[in-house]
């Protein structure tokens, strides 16, 4: 413990233990947040970072050991009381009603009500506290909260709690599903929170926003801590990692394949239009990896729906083995052709968390498993097995649920899920978004594994290290086609963002800090 008067930290925990039966989930667990400062959460899936907010949230009690809030103990108290006391877990998904205004969502289950009629929001008490609460933002408090941006619903989110009290408030990834423009402007509001004295807590599972928005960090590892720092200048990205794993962690680097040199083409695009996005030529060899790189909108994620029939092309021809045909129209009449695609969102999009593990894995393949409409429970199983242990999925067996899984292993799963549909070409959305270090290099191997089978990929990511190291060619998106292409030693982070931006080599240092690639 450190020898600074506590009245300088907001919360600390001394020795924490949370037992669940016979599973230790917390062993001892010290951590120390200074008042009006940011401070990250770091570790594995299933280090214990969520058993530790649950206990500082007030959502369970420690088996042991002390929780001090401003100098008092509070172990034992729920989440009503801790929120009484200013303390406010603000969720991955932002809590907000689309169908109500901004307005009705800052006050959610808090809207003033008139004297004398029941049930009746006083309109006129409503406006009046809630643009005192927006002052100095840009949000309108009639608008619909269905028009918000993603950045907008997670800021709402914590004006909301801060417009109920609160002082400490605890961010559950927040940047998940964020393009970087987007992260960078909730980066900001953070830190003017902060100028006012708000504390956070900052959980993450990538070591350059740690240290890029938080003052201090605590790692978990197998429910300890691995180690506390109070000066991040002190640490670096590998020292993070260390600390994460408790070991240093190879970064995995694709050896290149010139697939050019070999004359081979698996798929072949010509005079593809869809909304957002067209593309005169692009072809992909049969165990190539192509990354997809572009600012927002500039039609890389755009041609990969269309490639996947999501995002409908309204002219073009697709050509795979001889075979020339028209986009896929829908996404089952591209699966049928060997097209599959992993989404960005698993949670919207690649994952049912009430079934189990196997009835995720078969999701998107039950032809391939059913005789006249009736699953085939032997030919599920012999699926379900060879994903299950292939990705070496981190559960007892394949039939628990889906949802009670790491966000690594969910992704392995999904991963599973479209691998299943025995695809040609293989299209991954942000693959190893949300997922700690040491899976995200696995999730790498497994990638490159596959395409030794000859399987074409295609990835798209706003991690622009993931892509130098993962992929042997770059497609460049500017204004919905294809503006360059690099290979071998030209693929590099700062040529990517020339060629994204559209600008001289001599100009990279006034965009580099500007959002590159992607997103919902």
């Amino acid at each position: 413990m450190s020898d600074t008067p506590s009245n300088d930290y907001i919360l600390r925990t001394h020795d924490v233990v949370k037992r669940y039966k016979a599973v230790l989930a917390l062993d001892r667990v010290s951590i120390n947040i200074r008042r009006g400062t940011i401070h990250g959460l770091l570790g594995e899936n299933g280090a214990g970072k969520s058993t530790l907010v649950r206990l500082i949230s007030g959502q369970t009690a420690p088996s042991e050991g002390r929780i001090v809030l401003d100098g008092e103990d509070v172990q034992g108290s729920d989440v009503q009381e801790m929120e009484a006391r200013g303390v406010f877990l603000v969720t991955q998904e932002p809590m907000i009603v689309d169908s109500m205004s901004v307005a009705d969502n800052l006050m959610l289950g808090r809207w003033p009500l008139k004297r004398g009629i029941t049930g009746r929001v006083d309109q006129r008490a409503l406006m009046q506290s809630v643009e005192a609460a927006l002052e100095g933002t840009d949000f309108d408090p009639r608008m619909p909260a269905r028009s918000l941006s993603a950045v907008a619903k997670r800021k709402l989110n914590i004006l909301r709690a801060l417009h109920s009290g609160g002082k400490l408030l605890i961010l559950d990834e927040p940047t998940t599903a964020l393009t970087l423009a987007d992260r960078e402007h909730l980066f900001d509001f953070m830190r003017s929170l902060k100028a006012r004295g708000v504390s956070f807590v900052f959980i993450s599972h990538y070591n350059e926003e740690i240290l890029d928005i938080c003052d201090g960090v605590s790692v978990l590892r197998n429910g300890r801590l691995a180690g506390e720092h109070d000066d991040l200048s002190k640490i670096d990205s590998d020292g993070l990692s260390e600390l994460v794993i408790g070991r240093d962690v190879p970064l995995f680097y694709r050896e290149r394949r010139d697939t050019a040199a070999a004359g081979r083409e698996g798929w072949r695009v010509e005079g593809l239009a869809a909304p957002g996005v067209q593309v005169d030529a692009f072809s992909i060899a049969p165990g190539e990896i192509v990354g997809f790189a572009g600012l927002p909108g500039s039609g890389a994620k755009e041609f990969a729906l269309a490639l996947f029939g999501s995002n409908r092309a309204t002219r073009g021809r697709i050509t795979h083995d001889g075979n020339t045909s028209a986009p896929a129209g829908h996404p089952g009449e591209a699966f049928q052709r060997g097209i599959a695609y992993l989404s960005d969102d698993r949670h919207r999009d690649g994952l049912v968390g009430l079934q189990s593990i196997a009835h995720n894995i078969t999701l998107s393949s039950l032809k391939h498993v059913s005789k006249a409409g009736v699953i085939d429970a032997n030919a599920e199983r012999g699926v379900v097995a060879r994903y299950f242990e292939h990705f070496r999925v981190k559960a007892p067996t394949a039939e628990v649920l889906l949802g009670t899984l790491s966000g690594g292993n969910q992704q392995k799963v999904c991963l599973g899920r479209v691998l299943a549909t025995s695809p040609k070409l293989l299209i991954l959305d942000e693959p190893t978004r949300g997922i700690d270090v040491g899976v995200k290099e696995e999730v790498h191997r497994i990638i490159d594994t596959l395409t030794r089978e000859g399987l074409s990929v295609i990835v798209i990511t706003s991690d622009l290290d993931e892509m130098v190291r993962l992929v042997d060619r770059v497609s460049v998106f500017v204004g919905g086609r294809i503006e360059r292409e690099y290979t071998g030693a030209e693929i590099a982070k700062d040529a990517i963002l020339q060629a994204a931006f559209n600008v001289e080599p001599a100009s990279t240092d006034s965009v580099r800090a500007e959002p590159l690639v992607n997103q919902s």
